[in-house]
């Protein structure tokens, strides 16, 4: 079964064009700046941090929505469960190889960014500083993985790869910091605790004095219960 899906984020083209999307957008700015260069060369790696962080949450919607729900789309869960019917082992082997491969093409597509970076502030006599950037590819890099687990998670439930996109882009992105205006509810959307979980992997939660064991546990459980949402259905479900 894992060489199975292995061999499906090979030979499929969604996982390399995401792939490339995210590559050619941390591309961008350095080919940009050789060109032209900023008056201050942290420009280079706040732009490199920003265009991560806000790439990788969608691109992860994308990817965690395709992995099951292309499936759906096309019919082929019938023939693969034909050949082996342990449908909670498929789901697990599905989300552990697409956490892997996802994890794998972020530090793939940063690494080269980042030289990329390196190379176009050296075009300008520049030298890069790299202290909490890290941290920062981190945290953004863990907001793209729980974006990408809800919208794995949505697509067992609604049988779609494009209604689990718009559902974990929406749940995130829209009704999320929206329910935060709530008073005493807000804060423990997941949206918001998946904020402070990100804040403090990023070293700013530590200055605004994020709470990190409550946020971590309820995030913890607010997947765990879309996970097992998702399972329960999936089980009972006829594909």
């Amino acid at each position: 079964m894992t060489r199975t899906e292995l061999f499906k984020l090979r030979t499929h083209r969604t996982p390399w064009v995401l792939l490339g999307i995210l590559a050619s957008a941390l591309a961008v700015a350095p080919v940009y700046y050789a060109f032209r260069p900023p008056a201050d060369s942290s420009a280079v790696i706040e732009t490199f941090v920003g265009v991560f962080t806000v790439m990788t949450p969608l691109l992860g919607a994308v990817f965690g929505g395709w992995i099951v729900g292309h499936e759906f789309r096309q019919g082929t869960l019938r023939r693969v469960l034909g050949n082996d019917a342990r449908r909670g082992r498929l789901i697990a082997t599905k989300a552990s190889i697409g956490l892997g491969a996802m994890v794998a093409g972020m530090s793939a597509a940063a690494g080269v960014a980042a030289l990329a970076s390196v190379a176009s502030a050296s075009s300008f006599d520049q030298s890069l500083v790299w202290d909490g950037v890290f941290r920062d590819m981190l945290s953004g890099g863990f907001l793209a993985v729980v974006v990408a687990a809800i919208a794995f998670g949505l697509s067992i439930l609604l049988r779609s790869d494009t209604y689990a996109m718009l559902g974990s882009l929406g749940l995130m992105i829209i009704v999320g910091p929206l329910l935060t205006l709530i008073p005493k509810v807000g804060k423990y959307v997941p949206s918001a605790l998946a904020d402070d979980v990100s804040l403090w992997i990023s070293g700013s939660g530590e200055q605004l004095n994020v709470a990190i064991a409550p946020a971590a546990l309820g995030l913890a459980a607010s997947l765990a219960v879309l996970s097992a949402a998702a399972m329960a259905a999936f089980s009972q479900s006829d594909i």
